[in-house]
């Protein structure tokens, strides 16, 4: 099942032709998509986290902060000297030519784009950095809203697992990075001891990393295991095995079930999107 967006549709496509095969994947039959799929995109159905996290600027305020800072105008600098101008280039420039680097980078891995060539490694930790802020406070550890919502997609793989069924063996989903991120926080996974802020540059050491863990092509996968007296349950993401906030990697689903709760039976969704 895909999302009603070109991009997600080509995922699919792709991946059964991987699957299956390329002559047959014609014959493949996908659901048709829904706007706004309350599974797939549940975030475009939640008013308050639109509001209060989505267009409030001070969801941007820890990025901005770190923009202004000197570790920034340093960046600035740095890239107008690597091509001989006199501040001709201002932030907006220089984050245009990185997004550029990025994607032709991942268009053709081969060929080095030439708009990397004036990019340092200190320059692009600093760009990542604010990359790094800006989706942990919308789409990570933030605000509560942004995460706990996710609770209708994990509520969506429990009632999956609770079938214990023979069929179907898998159910694969496509969506976009903003379900991702918030899927990934709901799990407890990525979580720094601290709450992010721009002051946590220097030491570079922070888990929420979105360069790493919300590539292109990312992928988590809930694996259930039928042992002999019991189903175990695995997250992996990036096809890493996961450890989860239990300390456990395999871990018993009933154990799994009351670890997230509120996932199942306690997924308020309509009531925490709601605006008062």
């Amino acid at each position: 099942m895909y999302t009603a967006t070109h991009r997600t549709k080509a995922s699919a496509t792709f991946f059964a032709a991987g699957l299956f095969g390329r002559h047959v994947v014609k014959d493949v039959w996908f659901p048709k998509p829904i706007k706004n799929d309350p599974i797939l995109r549940f975030y475009k159905l939640c008013p308050r986290w639109q509001r209060e996290v989505k267009n409030n600027p001070a969801t941007l305020s820890e990025r901005k902060k770190f923009e202004e800072s000197e570790h920034m105008l340093n960046i600035i600098r740095s890239v107008n000297r690597m091509l001989n101008l006199e501040d001709e280039l201002d932030l907006d420039d220089i984050y245009l030519m990185y997004l550029t680097c990025a994607f032709e980078t991942a268009w053709n891995k081969k060929n080095k784009s030439p708009w990397c060539s004036v990019f340092s490694t200190e320059t692009v930790g600093g760009l990542e950095f604010a990359e790094d802020l800006k989706y942990y406070y919308r789409d990570g550890y933030g605000y509560e809203v942004s995460y706990k919502q996710a609770c209708r997609m994990l509520g969506d793989v429990m009632s999956h697992f609770e079938n214990k069924s023979e069929y179907p063996k898998a159910t694969v989903y496509f969506t976009h990075s903003g379900t991702l991120l918030k899927l990934l926080a709901h799990l407890g996974l990525y979580k720094d001891e601290e709450r992010l802020k721009h002051t946590h540059y220097s030491n570079n050491s922070h888990q929420w990393r979105v360069s790493k863990i919300d590539a292109f092509g990312s992928n988590l996968a809930f694996v259930l295991y039928k042992c002999p007296s019991k189903y175990k349950l695995a997250v992996f993401h990036q096809e890493t095995l996961m450890r989860l906030p239990n300390g456990e990697e395999f871990t018993d689903f009933n154990k799994f079930k009351k670890l997230y709760k509120s996932s199942s039976n306690e997924c308020a969704f309509e009531e925490m999107c709601s605006i008062a």
